[in-house]
């Protein structure tokens, strides 16, 4: 479900498949699904609740469609909002290679990439019993990542240099310095996300930035 002030129609499908007329869109524009009923007028809460309907954490929204849609977070298929970049990047292609000299896909994460160094451990016979579950969820936004890389790579060899994309990482010292996923960060853990801005790597993606922009 995107949701967008202007319209977004031609996001509804990937570019190869937009050529293939059995391909059915795997996204739905809401301004124009919902066109009667003012889809202009939602409230931003709304919007940031409906991406926020994360399972047995907060309920799914119902939206007024015949039949009725459940929506959930859009993390559960595109966690850091890639393959939206790269659809619309994909796009608008000839115009970027025309009018601009270089594209730059800023990204911000809430974790460590590529931390297979530190595996799903448990001990429980409770974690036991669930672990097919929450191993699922432990590694899902991994393969997420795999995923991403690919699609970037495809697309970069397409812009070459003119194409580039950079990383934040929030990555605590330790574990248990770690902020906790929650609604509210305690003083301590608003300190820790401003002190990992400090880290080795971001101030390398910072430095990249600026050599970038020059």
């Amino acid at each position: 479900m995107m949701i967008c002030s202007q319209p977004i129609s031609f996001m509804m499908k990937s570019w190869a498949q937009a050529n293939e007329m059995e391909a059915s869109p795997d996204a739905v524009d809401f301004s124009a699904m919902f066109t009667k009923q003012d889809p202009l007028n939602i409230r931003l809460l709304t919007a940031l609740r409906m991406n926020a309907s994360f399972p047995y954490v907060l309920p799914n929204v119902w939206l007024p469609s015949n039949p009725v849609i459940d929506v959930m977070d859009a993390g559960l298929r595109d966690n850091y909002g890639q393959e939206t970049t790269l659809r619309f990047i994909e796009n608008f292609k000839d115009w970027l290679k025309e009018n601009t000299s270089r594209i730059i896909i800023l990204q911000i994460q809430d974790r460590q990439q590529d931390n297979w160094q530190q595996p799903f451990e448990t001990g429980s016979v409770t974690d036991i019993l669930i672990k097919p579950g929450t191993m699922l969820q432990h590694n899902w936004y991994k393969l997420q990542s795999f995923s991403e890389t690919d699609q970037y790579s495809y697309l970069q060899a397409g812009f070459g240099d003119a194409l580039q994309r950079i990383s934040f990482m929030y990555a605590p010292e330790t574990e248990e310095k770690g902020a906790a996923l929650n609604f509210h960060l305690t003083a301590r853990e608003k300190i820790a996300v401003k002190e990992a801005f400090k880290s080795k790597y971001n101030q390398a993606s910072l430095e990249a930035i600026k050599k970038l922009l020059k």
